[in-house]
């Protein structure tokens, strides 16, 4: 096969690690089909493990993928002369540059190419990286199209747009920006037989009610200017969603084939167009999909009305993520959200009131955030009557305007890394333990004391809910709908007390860590 796509494998720290199933790789099922679509065939490689006894223990780290042996029997066997990688996120670069050195060990005549988050918002970065030939800018279809096109006739590739690459004197060069895609639609639905599909339905959300669970991308980009968000170096600030019946198309086809019974919408904003969410949800009900539904990521309050919640239910939503982030005005006006929370609360109410579950993610730990504005985001989140609530502490990736603001008062600055030519190991350790395990120090905190005010605010929200779930039973009765609602909602209750009482634990760790506990004492099981 010409053209592999490698869906890449992770590894941690032996000294703090967590295992989850590879998830499928739709932006390379994306890629595939419309590859195919012009006539460039091309295969998809799962370099993931799905059995944490399969992960390897290379050097210091856990690698829960495949072997670099094993890679290279895969490159002997198909002899391709394009791999595309795709890095979405920077948690797991290294292992992105691990396994463009171990393509070039098997084959330095084998093209290198790189796209995705990651590679989209570092692309001078990972374009210097000597077993990385080019870099894909932004949304990959058209520029991989071209790409893989020329490459195949041995043409030239120096203009293909949206792209960097090392020109002749080792200088990295980037390309003319590439258009998107209007009309999403063009892009085919994946072909889910290019993968092992029904391998990602194992384990599934801890959060979901009807497994086996999928997932979903509706449209593309998000208007917004959030200032911790990093989407804007894929999708720029556009936005841009498929067609009601094209989506639904989707969704029945994962559902009578795969038997998946429930979906994640994955969109960064899917309520941008109240119209075409509607009509999603109304052509769900004309097909009759007996499907659940949730908006995982989040979706804007200030979009949504309750007649659209309305609708929302009856095609199968029941639960619904609001993007509060802060329950303070001031910071939401520095966090890019000025929307008033009288709007989301009316909304969070309703959806209540419908029987929807509601959840609100929160973010502490803004450079210039007081005590009283995360006391506020606490109340919010007591009192807007969300059945659960996230408070995730705020990670300033490089790429994001709140990044400035750290380096601005002296808080963080990871330039350096980006500066060098080649992967500096030790740097990027640190610059990930601050950035996906600690957080970082504010103006007004220690990331220390942001960590206990994180448990705090979720032992103060579980124990309010808990009060007004036992003083007002009907909050959660009116929910059950169903012996299923109803053996949910006991799910629920118990995932709400492990939560609780992991805040209780001094070590400064992960809230999320419990959840892969049992995998964690498999692989060290399994070691011993």
């Amino acid at each position: 096969m010409d053209i592999l796509l490698f869906n890449p494998y992770y590894s941690q720290s032996l000294q703090y690690y967590s295992h989850y199933l590879p998830t499928c790789p739709y932006s390379l099922l994306y890629l595939a089909g419309y590859l195919k679509k012009f006539g460039v065939p091309s295969k998809i490689q799962e370099l993931g493990v799905f059995d944490v006894q399969d992960a390897v223990v290379v050097g210091q780290r856990i690698r829960f993928g495949l072997s670099d042996d094993a890679i290279a029997k895969i490159l002997a066997a198909e002899k391709p002369r394009i791999v595309g990688i795709t890095s979405m996120y920077s948690i797991y670069y290294r292992d992105v540059v691990e396994i463009a050195a171990t393509v070039k060990r098997c084959d330095p005549n084998i093209i290198v190419a790189v796209g995705g988050n990651h590679a989209s918002s570092y692309w001078q970065h990972v374009a210097r990286n000597r077993n990385v030939d080019y870099v894909v800018i932004g949304e990959g279809e058209l520029t991989l199209l071209e790409l893989c096109q020329r490459i195949l006739a041995g043409q030239d590739c120096s203009d293909v747009r949206g792209m960097a690459y090392r020109n002749r004197d080792g200088v990295v060069a980037r390309t003319a920006p590439r258009e998107q895609i209007a009309n999403l639609d063009d892009v085919p639905i994946p072909d889910f037989s290019m993968v092992d599909f029904r391998r990602y339905l194992g384990e599934g959300n801890p959060f979901g009610i009807r497994p086996p669970a999928g997932c979903i991308v509706s449209s593309r980009g998000c208007p917004m200017k959030c200032v911790y968000c990093t989407i804007k170096a894929v999708w720029g600030r556009t936005w841009r969603g498929r067609g009601a019946i094209n989506v639904v198309d989707e969704l029945e086809l994962i559902h009578r084939t795969y038997g998946v019974r429930e979906f994640g919408f994955l969109d960064d904003s899917m309520g941008v167009d109240k119209k075409r969410l509607a009509a999603i949800c109304d052509e769900i009900i004309r097909r009759k999909l007996d499907i659940k539904w949730s908006t995982p990521n989040g979706i804007a309050h200030w979009m949504l009305t309750t007649e659209l919640l309305d609708k929302m239910k009856a095609a199968g939503c029941y639960r619904i993520t609001f993007g509060i982030e802060s329950g303070n005005p001031e910071t939401r006006k520095f966090l890019g959200k000025p929307f008033p929370l009288e709007q989301a609360k009316h909304l969070i109410e309703h959806a209540n009131r419908i029987g929807m579950w509601t959840n609100c993610t929160n973010i502490l730990g803004f450079p210039y955030e007081t005590r009283e504005s995360i006391e506020d985001t606490i109340r919010f989140a007591k009192t807007c009557g969300t059945d659960f609530a996230c408070f995730y502490l705020l990670m300033p990736q490089p790429t994001s305007d709140v990044y400035q603001y750290f380096k601005k008062e002296g808080l963080l600055n990871f330039d350096a890394f980006f500066e060098k030519d080649e992967f500096d190991e030790d740097q990027f350790e640190k610059m990930n333990y601050v950035l996906n395990e600690t957080g970082a120090d504010t103006t007004v905190f220690k990331r220390e004391e942001l960590n206990e005010l994180q448990k705090k605010a979720y032992r103060s929200f579980l124990l309010y809910r808990t009060m007004t779930f036992i003083l007002n039973p009907m909050r959660l009765l009116r929910k059950i709908r169903s012996r299923e609602d109803f053996f949910y909602i006991l799910r629920m209750v118990r995932m709400g007390i492990a939560i609780f009482f992991r805040t209780l634990n001094p070590m400064h760790k992960k809230s999320s860590d419990y959840l892969y506990a049992k995998t964690t004492r498999r692989i060290e099981s399994a070691a011993a």
